[in-house]
């Protein structure tokens, strides 16, 4: 990941019902909705997506790995990170970082998978690639927390 050097206020989300905890930029709106939470910017140029569905995490980076390959509307794609970080509880967690074009717009994706008490959660970050978030997105990765 990108080394944190961010002054974002960023504010913990936690969701007690599914047991994980999230920093999340202050200005951004969060919405529970039903199999996951988003968090999205007022601007619509990042947004953030926790789910918690059962999957194991191999088989999670596997099946998003292969959407990316087959979606038609994903083009340039490109893979530069794919491997373990420590999260804020100690665990660890495996993360795919990539760049892709969408509409003519090129744009960054950050998946964190991480199980834990039989729930594999995943986290996706996803920006416009002319902004500069990366390392938000490095803080909001580092934050997650499983709780339960």
């Amino acid at each position: 990941m990108t080394p944190i050097t961010t002054e974002r206020t960023l504010n913990a989300h936690i969701d007690e019902e599914h047991g994980y905890r999230l920093a999340h930029p202050a200005d951004w709106s969060v919405a529970v909705n039903g199999g996951d939470t988003t968090f999205a910017a007022p601007d619509s140029d990042v947004s953030a997506v926790v789910e918690w569905d059962g999957r194991t995490t191999p088989a999670s980076t596997t099946a998003l790995l292969t959407e990316l390959d087959v979606d038609g509307y994903v083009t340039g794609f490109e893979l530069f990170m794919d491997g373990t970080v420590r999260v804020a509880d100690g665990r660890t967690g495996r993360v795919l970082e990539c760049t892709y074009v969408a509409g003519g717009e090129r744009w960054r994706l950050c998946y964190l998978f991480v199980s834990a008490n039989d729930t594999d959660y995943s986290l996706g970050i996803d920006w416009r690639d002319a902004i500069a978030f990366a390392a938000t997105a490095g803080a909001m990765v580092e934050s997650f927390a499983v709780t339960a």
